[in-house]
């Protein structure tokens, strides 16, 4: 699959690279410079005038009203007559140069949209479409009409009038010339190819595939994406062909009004296209489905479909166009977000990766054509986004022939050698297997003797503390732990708590710990009885464990409490320092709410513990605790658990457990805190040890020690 990601990756910088010499050589190249043949440039030479009517004017009117200037451009005859109905003359006079005289002409023009006809010397030479009330348009046709020299005064002056019939966007643009008839058909078949023609390869190579994979899912019932990906084939086919449709005899055979075709040809397959594109993409990275989403996504078909069908002709159509692409554009947004979904889920990411790679071609000609056409406001060059969807669409074809020919040559495979191939894989997994309980076995023994000695290093507070209800819950994710804890206390006083996590999992993380905690425990103490800001300590430990692990990657987060006396009012002081680890939460009795231990947030904070060479900065903190307030403690395994559906605990849940259950002591609310986490995760897997300390105030008057419990 690498092989194949790397081949589209090349191929797809060739194709860049083609696009844009194409680009230069159409705009510069193609348009001006100089060819063998000579031309008679009339661009941005004619005038207009807005005779509303489809007969020919009379010579007083075009002597009258055919007399404004006229600017090639983009839009341009829409910003004269708006979008609706009208008929505008365009004129432009000329002499013949010697080059041209006594030739049989033809005059070229690059676009002109919606219909035309054109005289010369009141001669009707030609005319593209067909105005009401059968209306037709050539679409990106190029316009060229031939002429004999007989109708041309050769020594005097020439009068070019072209009628436009206008509707919708409306606009003459490119380049306008006269020149001999071989010249003038030449560019003319040039630019219809590459703005017509060529969209009848796409629509043949799409007919092919749709049938290739219609079949295969009839065959394959469980290859859903097939069936989306024919579907995908088919919509796309139908809507190229909107833009080869002038060619096509059987449509002005029918008769079909321009309207409707373009309301469900272009309009509606275009919206089709992105929906069944969204389903396939969903399908092919095999995310489930979210109902919401998919409610969501019907909705907006729903709305743009009424939106289509509540139009009644062309005027209609066009003002609802620039929302119809909004909501259309939501459909992307949905691709998207199953890419970026995919991504953080190990096992889609494969189809995500090749998803993007294959998206490339459609976003870069998409940006292409917004450069070219909103930038540089030319209309007359091809839409390279729909040249970019095809090759996405094509990308796709490559991927899904790749699957299903690994699967074939898989089936043949076994087919073919599958009586040896069990028979070696039978007594190949046999043999691993023996390996494997052995190397358990052992593995297990050592894991157990491991936890044994952890948890000795690390014993729960076998009796409360004056004004203290303390309580402990430590489960490992396996047999050890890379989370640690320790209290500090001389008697009857508790001085300090500390709680650590140490990154990774397992024997490795586990010995970490034990390391950890005696540099943690001499740093406490060395600073116990000394006026020291308790982030001191955390500094002390960050270069104490830098030395002693050396290179070992592991680092590791933790908090430090250091706490003071009881004051008069009965409140204890507490200074506290986080070297990155989830914030404590506190449970205030008067005031009966929950909050984080942050500090001053415009205190410089950053950095956690043992990471080399790098700086680190702990802000220090206090704050008081009264009677009844309760601080929780945890580490991130609590917060981050995660159930079936990737959802995680979050604090938020700490906090409302807090505000429901403060009336209850230490030991019921952490056993009953971590009983609650466990119910969330349910069956899915835990992903981390999970550490909780609670502590709560009590009266420090009505200790009384000789009735504490062992």
């Amino acid at each position: 699959m690498k092989k194949t990601i790397w081949t589209m990756g090349i191929v797809y910088a060739f194709i860049t690279v083609f696009a844009a010499f194409f680009i230069l050589k159409s705009w510069i190249g193609g348009e001006r410079v100089k060819h063998d043949y000579y031309e008679l440039n009339l661009t941005d030479s004619f005038t207009w005038g807005l005779v509303d009517k489809e007969d020919y004017p009379s010579e007083a009117e075009i002597e009258s009203k055919i007399n404004n200037p006229l600017k090639f451009g983009k839009r341009n005859l829409e910003k004269i007559t708006g979008r609706s109905s009208h008929y505008i003359w365009l004129k432009a006079t000329f002499t013949l140069p010697e080059e041209l005289k006594g030739k049989d002409l033809g005059v070229y023009f690059t676009y002109i949209h919606f219909a035309d006809k054109v005289w010369i010397n009141d001669q009707l030479v030609g005319y593209s479409g067909s105005f009401p009330p059968f209306e037709t348009t050539p679409m990106y046709l190029a316009h060229g009409y031939n002429f004999p020299s007989c109708v041309l005064n050769q020594e005097g002056e020439n009068t070019l009038l072209v009628q436009v019939f206008c509707h919708g966007k409306s606009e003459i643009s490119g380049q306008a010339f006269i020149s001999d008839q071989h010249h003038v058909n030449f560019k003319r078949i040039i630019k219809s190819f590459f703005n017509t023609y060529a969209y009848m390869f796409f629509a043949g190579s799409m007919l092919a595939s749709m049938f290739i994979f219609s079949f295969l899912f009839f065959m394959l019932k469980n290859r859903i994406e097939y069936l989306w990906y024919a579907l995908l084939c088919f919509c796309a086919m139908v809507f190229s062909s909107s833009f080869y449709i002038p060619v096509c005899p059987l449509y002005i055979r029918l008769g079909i009004p321009y309207y409707k075709f373009y309301r469900t040809i272009m309009c509606f397959t275009g919206i089709l296209n992105f929906v069944l594109f969204v389903a396939f993409v969903r399908q092919l990275i095999t995310l489930p489905k979210n109902f919401i989403l998919e409610l969501i996504r019907l909705v907006v078909f729903i709305v743009q479909l009424f939106m289509l069908l509540s139009t009644r002709n062309y005027d209609e159509l066009m003002k609802i166009s620039i929302p119809e692409l909004c909501l259309t554009f939501f459909h992307m947004l949905i691709v998207a977000w199953y890419i970026i979904r995919g991504f953080q889920i190990e096992m889609f990411r494969k189809s995500s990766l090749i998803l993007t790679v294959s998206l490339i071609p459609f976003i870069i000609m998409v940006a292409i054509d917004l450069i070219i056409r909103v930038g540089f406001e030319i209309t007359t060059l091809p839409f390279f986004s729909f040249y970019g969807w095809q090759l996405t669409i094509i990308s796709y074809l490559v991927v899904l022939s790749h699957n299903h020919a690994i699967t074939i040559i898989n089936n043949d495979y076994l087919n073919t050698n599958l009586k040896e191939e069990v028979q070696k894989q039978t007594e190949n997994l046999h043999q691993a297997n023996n390996r494997l309980l052995d190397r358990i076995h052992r593995s297990n023994i050592d894991l157990q003797m491991a936890a044994v000695v952890q948890q000795k290093f690390f014993p729960y507070p076998k009796k409360n503390y004056q004004g203290w209800d303390m309580a402990v819950s430590y489960e490992p994710l396996s047999e050890v732990s890379g989370d640690f804890f320790d209290y500090y206390a001389l008697g009857i006083k508790l001085d300090g708590i500390s709680l650590f996590d140490v990154s990774g999992h397992g024997i490795a993380a586990s010995l970490i710990t034990m390391l950890s905690k005696n540099i943690v425990y001499n740093a406490f103490q060395k600073n116990r009885f000394y006026d020291v800001p308790i982030s001191k300590c955390l500094l002390d430990v960050n270069h104490d464990l830098i030395v002693a692990k050396g290179t070992i990657d592991n680092y590791m987060t933790g908090i430090m409490m250091r706490i003071g006396n009881f004051d008069e009012n009965d409140c204890c002081k507490i200074d506290f320092a986080n070297a990155g680890h989830p914030r404590p939460i506190l449970y205030r009795a008067a005031t009966d709410d929950c909050i984080e231990i942050v500090g001053d947030s415009e205190a410089e904070q950053f950095g956690a513990i043992g990471m080399a060479n790098i700086d680190v900065k702990y802000r220090d903190v206090s704050f008081t605790m009264q009677k009844d307030d309760i601080l929780v403690c945890y580490t991130d395994g609590v917060t981050e658990a995660e159930n079936l559906a990737h959802e995680q605990f979050g604090k938020q849940r700490v906090i409302d457990f807090l505000m429901e259950n403060h009336t209850k002591n230490a030991h019921r609310l952490v056993s009953e805190l971590a009983r609650t986490v466990k119910m969330y995760v349910g069956e899915a897997d835990r992903k981390d040890d999970i550490t909780i300390i609670v502590l709560k105030r009590e009266d420090s008057k009505d200790f009384l020690e000789a009735l504490d419990a062992d």
